[in-house]
């Protein structure tokens, strides 16, 4: 070959070269072009992009498939280990930025992990924020329901110190009883035993025959069935005839429904009804009295004492105008009692030593003309007489719908007197209710 020849071929190796080495360039620059995304598929083998079905050596981002064999993370999920930018969710170990998911080892910040700090950040703020909310929320609902709790609390009070008795109904009245006869007196509120008036009323005095209210109230409580028959005693008989006790109309050795005997006790005031009564439920007359005295306590009364059922006079047989009253409440409330308390008579059915039957009334209704009061009516009552007590009666009525309890004591020592006491009902509620009429205009 010759000089020219070589030079020639010189000169071409040189333009090859040359341009190997630009084509080289170019493809150099188009791979770092490309490094910053993945390739189609793979990465190429040392270039910063892969090829396609493989992964680089060396390679910022590694193939689909495989994975840089030096890279911090492989595959797609991975990054180069000196890439400029990682994976799609791994990042460079060296880079400025990590992937989508991950952040670099080095790098001042991500570019999704960044958000992703900053949207963390903001989620803990907006917590906080609905937290004190609530909290804000519960502490006025707690300071409201104190407030209502106060207000309610403030409005019982002043209900129970100054509206009590309107809202109970009882009326706000000057009832005065100093014009009855009787020298002991009492007037109570048959609901709630509210004392309207008084005269007297927490005196001793003897109960006589208002004791009998006791006695049935006490029966009813103690025998189970009243419905039953029983055959009155021949015991008690002589020593009721010897005291001339009053009597219903029972004999000795008679039959008589237990219901009877109630109504004998208490319209008629029959002693011979009482004792029956006594030995029914308890056995006997002392037995008896021992459970009036329990129903007595049970009833919180300190100043009322039995002996006996039929109240016949007896110094230890005591009690007071109010606690007989508050005795009748309590019974008033016994449906039963309540019943035989209101009857104007009664007519006990044939039995062989009354084959007609016989009828008695009540010893308050028969010695009155008419039972009308101021606004109401006259219910019931229990009279009572012995020369000790004097004349007496325990009796309820009906005022403008509200029931009250009058007793009455002590008037007179002579059993033929007039029943001044019975006018003392009429004086006591008329005078009722004349206030609340009254009052109502």
């Amino acid at each position: 070959m010759g000089r020219d020849q070589r030079e020639n071929y010189s000169r071409y190796e040189t333009q090859g070269i040359s341009r190997r080495t630009t084509v080289s360039n170019e493809r150099r620059q188009s791979s770092v072009r490309q490094s910053v995304g993945y390739g189609a598929a793979g990465g190429v083998r040392r270039s910063d992009v892969s090829g396609v079905p493989g992964g680089s050596r060396r390679s910022g981002t590694s193939g689909t498939s495989g994975g840089s064999r030096r890279s911090g993370t492989s595959g797609a999920a991975g990054g180069s280990r000196r890439g400029g930018i990682s994976g799609a969710p791994g990042g460079s170990r060296w880079s400025d930025a990590s992937g989508a998911t991950g952040g670099s080892r080095y790098a001042g910040a991500s570019v999704t992990g960044g958000q992703s700090g900053r949207s963390a950040a903001q989620k803990r703020g907006r917590k906080n924020v609905r937290r004190q909310r609530r909290k804000k929320r519960t502490a006025a609902i707690l300071c409201l329901i104190l407030v209502i709790c106060l207000v309610a609390g403030c409005g019982a009070g002043v209900w129970f110190l100054y509206g009590r008795g309107r809202k109970t109904g009882v009326p706000q009245v000057s009832v005065s009883l100093e014009s009855l006869d009787s020298p002991y007196a009492i007037l109570l509120d048959a609901a709630s035993g509210s004392v309207i008036a008084s005269k007297n009323g927490d005196d001793k005095i003897y109960p006589a025959s208002m004791a009998k209210v006791m006695t049935v109230y006490t029966a009813i409580s103690h025998i189970g069935s009243l419905d039953q028959t029983v055959t009155m005693s021949y015991d008690y008989y002589d020593a009721l005839y010897a005291q001339d006790a009053s009597r219903a109309g029972f004999d000795p050795g008679e039959e008589a429904k237990l219901k009877d005997l109630l109504y004998g006790a208490l319209l008629p005031s029959g002693a011979e009804c009482c004792m029956q009564l006594a030995l029914e439920a308890a056995g006997s007359e002392e037995a008896f009295a021992e459970l009036m005295n329990q129903t007595a306590r049970e009833l919180g009364l300190t100043q009322t004492h039995f002996v006996n059922c039929t109240g016949l006079h007896s110094d230890d047989q005591y009690s007071t105008p109010h606690e007989i009253g508050l005795i009748l409440q309590a019974a008033l409330k016994n449906k039963t009692f309540r019943q035989v308390f209101t009857t104007h008579s009664y007519t006990v059915g044939a039995t062989k030593l009354h084959p007609d039957g016989f009828t008695f009334w009540s010893s308050m209704f028969k010695n009155m003309q008419s039972e009308t009061v101021i606004g109401g009516e006259i219910m019931g009552g229990k009279t009572g007489y012995t020369q000790e007590a004097g004349h007496c009666l325990v009796s309820m009525a009906e005022i403008e719908g509200r029931e009250y309890i009058l007793v009455t004591a002590g008037w007179a020592s002579n059993p033929r007197t007039e029943q001044y006491h019975i006018n003392d009902a009429f004086l006591g509620y008329n005078a009722l209710g004349r206030a609340i009429a009254e009052q109502n205009q």
